[in-house]
């Protein structure tokens, strides 16, 4: 059988009376996580070189857009036919789990625990593929 032959199944939509309780707590808390990614970016004891600043600059676009997705569980209903998620914005964060491995390659922090490191590898490829894939499939339905 091929992965063809399965067919993709997207959950139902968590109903209203889930999402405004979530997207009440999450809101405070990532709004918090966005000031404070932020002042990464402009800490006075910190000299601004290529590192702190890209990845200042990651940190804060991550929790913007995280801020982003628990206002949308407030203000849009799940029931009105749109995905949590474009498929963009899944490409986008699969493409961040498959640069991790990468990352932690180039800066050496691998090495120190190849065992471990290689397992994480193993996971954070695996849902950069899923979600791709899922990206695939909302394309294609949409």
């Amino acid at each position: 059988m091929d992965m063809e032959d399965y067919e993709e199944v997207e959950p139902k939509p968590l109903p209203r009376w889930v999402t405004i309780p979530l997207g009440i707590v999450f809101v405070p808390f990532t709004f918090f996580c966005v000031i404070g990614s932020l002042s990464l970016l402009f800490a006075p004891n910190v000299p601004p070189t290529v590192l702190t600043v890209s990845l200042g600059s990651l940190f804060s676009a991550g929790s913007l857009w995280v801020f982003y997705l628990s206002l949308r569980l407030l203000f849009v209903s799940p029931k009105n036919g749109t995905s949590f998620i474009t498929p963009v914005g899944l490409r986008a964060v699969a493409l961040v789990f498959a640069l991790i491995p990468i990352g932690s390659m180039i800066f050496g922090t691998f090495w120190e625990k190849p065992l471990v490191h290689s397992i994480m590898t193993v996971a954070y490829i695996g849902i950069a593929l899923r979600l791709w894939q899922m990206a695939k499939h909302r394309a294609q339905n949409s």
